[in-house]
């Protein structure tokens, strides 16, 4: 039973992660929370879903939505964002807000309320080791992840555009005094962010059912992971997605499903009390 609870959190931290991932860029680019991140997922899965069901082919689908979704997170930066200030914080946390609660209820009223099943890109066969039965999903979500978040890694330190995404991130007027086009970046750090996020919906949506609410719980467990691993660091995203999901499984397992969301936020501020930088934050912060 054990095993199985840890597999269940591994598959659900992957895709915490790949939030966390998306939260934790858009921070140390643009030095903003980004309350609006789940939202976009939500956006994002249900314009794929809709695709679907216009007779679309599930995968052209899913890169349709993801495409959209990024485009969403472009618009937002360059019509929004961008026309308020990046030098206030409190502005662009009022702006996110803002935007979150449109999204949400537009959602509402394109979509509705209800949930709605959301098809997987995995096979249903169970896969059975001994008394151990493993979905073909949970392994397809937690490869999917990795790979994304490894591609990431070696997209900010070995591509010239990276690179400078990278350097833009970490010191805005130097990177400009070197060239490089600072708003660009952060444009395209949004974007990209935001098919993070698709992504992630994408692959949310046939555990929890396609919900306009579903960006309220997931997105909060987004940032508790980004902060638990140490804001500013994939891999920390990864780690604190990872252990979010691990805990959160095993305690419901354990002691009471009733406080399953509980679980990822006791852990978070035990962690934040012993190391407030979190658990993988390094000398160097401002790398992605």
């Amino acid at each position: 039973m054990l095993f199985q609870q840890v597999l269940n959190g591994l598959t659900n931290g992957s895709l915490y992660a790949l939030m966390a991932v998306g939260v934790t860029m858009v921070y140390k680019s643009l030095g903003m929370l980004n309350f609006a991140h789940g939202d976009v997922m939500m956006v994002g899965t249900f314009i794929t879903l809709s695709f679907i069901h216009m007779g679309i082919p599930f995968y052209l689908a899913a890169l349709m939505g993801l495409a959209c979704a990024a485009v969403l997170g472009f618009l937002l930066e360059r019509i929004i964002l961008r026309k308020v200030k990046f030098s206030s914080f409190v502005n662009l946390l009022i702006a996110t807000v803002g935007v979150s609660y449109v999204l949400r209820n537009t959602g509402m009223v394109i979509w509705g309320t209800s949930p709605q099943l959301f098809p997987s890109m995995f096979p249903e066969t169970l896969i059975k080791i001994g008394s151990f039965t493993i979905t073909p999903q949970s392994i397809g979500i937690i490869l999917i992840s990795l790979a994304i978040i490894t591609g990431l890694h070696l997209f900010f330190t070995r591509v010239k555009v990276g690179k400078c995404m990278q350097l833009a991130s970490s010191d805005a007027e130097g990177a400009a005094m070197m060239g490089v086009n600072v708003a660009f970046m952060r444009f395209l750090t949004f974007g990209i962010s935001a098919g993070l996020a698709a992504i992630a919906g994408i692959m949310i949506a046939p555990l929890t059912y396609a919900r306009v609410d579903m960006s309220a719980t997931i997105g909060m467990k987004a940032f508790a992971a980004a902060i638990l691993g140490g804001i500013g660091n994939l891999w920390g995203a990864l780690l604190g997605g990872v252990i979010l999901g691990i805990v959160e499984a095993v305690g419901a397992a354990y002691i009471s499903t009733a406080y399953r969301d509980a679980f990822s936020f006791i852990i978070l501020f035990i962690v934040l009390f012993v190391k407030p930088t979190g658990l993988l934050n390094k000398k160097i912060e401002n790398k992605l």
